[in-house]
């Protein structure tokens, strides 16, 4: 399955190669990049994350549109999200008082069902549990590291999503939200790890600043940092989300020195040395 999905990436690259042909004109330096097999390992592990991340953010705004569609901001008094499994989404809103449950969604993503009920019920310990785990976590890591987290207001607040990343770790990701359409936000992003205790035990900036990317183009690109050389969960999650009519995402790695082909319809990215997308162009009638 890999292998058709890498035939039909490296057809669709080509389509790039112009504009990644410009990278022809830096010298390339002899790197010692690690054995293909670890780095579409790495990539594969990163798409899996980056879609979970993304469907965090999905059932976020499905839960919140039909929130609004019920209750008034004023109704509201707090929200909860959390994987009670792998493949079980759980979302809660609270009334003002923040005793009842006003809005329970319950998402499988393997079966794709969605189940919500509006009935107005009080909270239970385990879910009151959850929401004082999570309000710990949350508050821990602006306390933490929250001179280090950036975003820009004029694009839109901060997302904070919860994703369990095995049975020992919960990751904390802060996204740049936006407020406006036809924008990809690329970059603002962070990420907090937790053991089980809700205690943090990892800290990792992603990009190093806002790359706005407009997403009426063909494709978006842009380039890593050696300190980032793969692409990362929030480039998945970012792209999946406002990727509009764009099908590919394509990063130059400064630390791999080539480019990570991403596929948004089969989450998939696959690494091409610039040495070969060099020939390709150099090739090309």
């Amino acid at each position: 399955m890999h292998r058709l999905m890498a035939m039909a990436i490296v057809v669709a690259m080509t389509i790039c190669l112009a504009s990644c042909s410009v990278h022809k004109l830096i010298p390339s330096k002899k790197v010692k990049r690690p054995k293909p097999e670890l780095i579409q390992a790495a990539l594969d592990s990163i798409c899996v994350e980056g879609y979970n991340l993304y469907i965090a953010e999905r059932v976020n705004w499905v839960s919140t549109d039909s929130l609004f569609a019920h209750y008034s901001i004023d109704d509201i008094g707090g929200s909860a999200i959390w994987q009670p499994t792998n493949n079980i989404w759980r979302v809660l809103f609270l009334d003002k008082e923040q005793k009842n449950i006003i809005l329970d969604l319950r998402y499988d993503v393997k079966s794709e069902e969605q189940v919500i009920s509006y009935d107005k019920r009080p909270i239970t310990e385990m879910e009151q549990s959850v929401i004082d785990k999570k309000n710990k976590m949350l508050e821990s890591a602006l306390d933490l590291y929250g001179d280090s987290l950036r975003y820009d207001p004029d694009y839109g607040r901060p997302n904070f999503d919860f994703v369990r990343i095995d049975e020992n770790t919960t990751r904390m990701y802060m996204l740049q939200g936006v407020e406006r359409s036809g924008i990809i936000p690329f970059g603002n992003d962070f990420s907090v790890d937790f053991d089980n205790d809700g205690n943090p035990t990892a800290f990792r900036r992603y990009h190093h600043s806002l790359i706005a990317t407009p997403n009426d183009g063909e494709m978006a690109m842009h380039s890593h940092l050696k300190d980032n050389p793969y692409i990362t969960p929030t480039d998945v999650c970012n792209f999946q989300l406002y990727h509009g009519r764009m099908k590919q995402l394509n990063i130059f790695s400064t630390a791999l020195d080539g480019f990570i082909f991403y596929n948004v319809k089969s989450n998939f990215a696959m690494f091409v040395t610039r040495e070969v997308v060099d020939k390709i162009n150099k090739d090309r009638p």
